[in-house]
């Protein structure tokens, strides 16, 4: 993989914490109107992955399975699970005039050895990220959110893998990122951290919307597979917007989208507009939650928003997919099952599919033991499947 995507991936393949800064706060320091609140994430997880990779196996996708195990063999490694390391620094103040003004820093540490895929080095390295540079403002007007946070697009399904304190697919990189995958192109686009500027109403009645412009980034084929012209010539911005209906109990309806145009650079003429669209909805009823989301995307890619979005001609591909899972809470466990899908509709057959089942137990206040089987398939009409089993289990400390 090209040292390009590799950046573009480690950058991207990270799971929100921001949502921590809401629940906790580890070491907490306030002097009038000012406070300053530090907490984090910590832990790691043992994993071993058989691969299934006949020589003509269908690895159409930037995330099939064990595309990049050395040889197609067993992988085993020491690493983060799908959340990388966490270490979240944020500043609240009140102003005179009843404005609640949040500054966010996240810093993303990763476990992993950096290195080229096949090639792992006992060094001393760093692997870690920079995930929130964020200023929001709220007030009785809203929300404004200024710098660099969670995406709006597929935000919902992102936060709704079960995946997110255990493991996940990893099979093409297993140890060589900050994090693994989750169920990242098998079931959903990842959401991303982008820069954006954006609005949230204040919820009504349940009903909050929000919409946000944010910096535009190339729209690209997978440059690993087939090649082909990258969309860089940006002028306008990228959009998104999102609105959800929180419903007594916990469950939720949710929808968003997102919209970008670029060109092709040389004077070419040549432009795209990539789009994409998300339904979903969480039911909670008595220690069960269920989970069903589903997207269409024009030029979105399968995995990494605008990665993989168009074919080695440079035509926009179609892809969707859906994620469905379901879970019981009884005491300190919880059991969960999920199924994911993400298909290339413009390449036969071409489907990118997990199951996953979780276990995770609540050791003691903000420490978890996790316990996963993942199954992850690559097809393709016309060659065999590529296949990887992983099973993982590990530790996480929220502080």
């Amino acid at each position: 993989m090209n040292n390009k995507l590799l950046y573009s991936i480690r950058f991207s393949i990270l799971v929100s914490m921001a949502c921590l800064t809401n629940v906790a706060h580890a070491i907490g320091y306030s002097e009038g109107d000012f406070s300053m609140d530090i907490n984090g994430i910590v832990g790691g997880f043992y994993t071993q992955t058989d691969c299934d990779v006949a020589p003509d196996s269908s690895q159409w996708s930037t995330f099939s399975a064990c595309e990049y195990a050395v040889d197609n063999k067993d992988t085993a490694s020491v690493q983060n699970g799908f959340l990388p390391g966490w270490i979240n620094f944020v500043a609240s103040y009140k102003t005179e005039n009843d404005l609640d003004l949040k500054g966010h820093f996240g810093f993303a540490p990763g476990t992993s050895n950096p290195s080229k895929f096949g090639g792992r080095i006992a060094g001393s390295e760093n692997v870690g990220d920079i995930r929130n540079i964020s200023l929001s403002i709220s007030g009785d007007f809203g929300k404004l959110v200024v710098g660099r946070d969670a995406a709006l697009f597929q935000y919902h399904a992102t936060f709704s893998d079960i995946t997110i304190p255990g493991v996940g697919t990893h099979a093409e990189a297993a140890g060589a990122l900050n994090t693994t995958f989750g169920a990242v192109a098998t079931g959903y686009t990842y959401m991303s951290f982008q820069p954006q500027i954006t609005y949230s109403t204040p919820v009504i009645n349940g009903f909050k919307a929000s919409i946000g412009v944010f910096q535009p980034v190339d729209i690209q084929p997978d440059p690993i597979s087939i090649g082909g012209p990258i969309y860089n010539v940006l002028d306008t911005p990228m959009l998104q917007g999102s609105m959800s209906y929180d419903i007594e109990g916990g469950s939720k309806l949710w929808t968003s989208f997102v919209t970008q145009k670029a060109q092709l650079s040389g004077n070419t003429g040549r432009e795209i507009t990539a789009t994409g669209y998300e339904l979903g909805a969480k039911w909670v009823w008595d220690g069960f939650t269920a989970n069903l989301s589903g997207f269409k995307g024009d030029g979105l890619g399968d995995g990494v928003m605008f990665v993989g979005a168009t074919d080695k001609l440079g035509n926009a591909v179609e892809t969707q997919g859906f994620l469905a899972n379901v879970g019981y809470k009884f005491g300190d466990n919880q059991l969960s099952v999920q199924y994911g899908v993400t298909e290339n509709t413009d390449i036969d057959g071409a489907k990118n599919q997990s199951h996953s089942i979780v276990y995770v137990r609540d050791i003691s206040k903000g420490l978890q033991f996790t316990l996963e089987y993942t199954s992850h398939t690559t097809s393709q009409t016309g060659f065999s499947d590529s296949e990887a089993n992983t099973i993982s289990s590990g530790v996480l400390w929220y502080f």
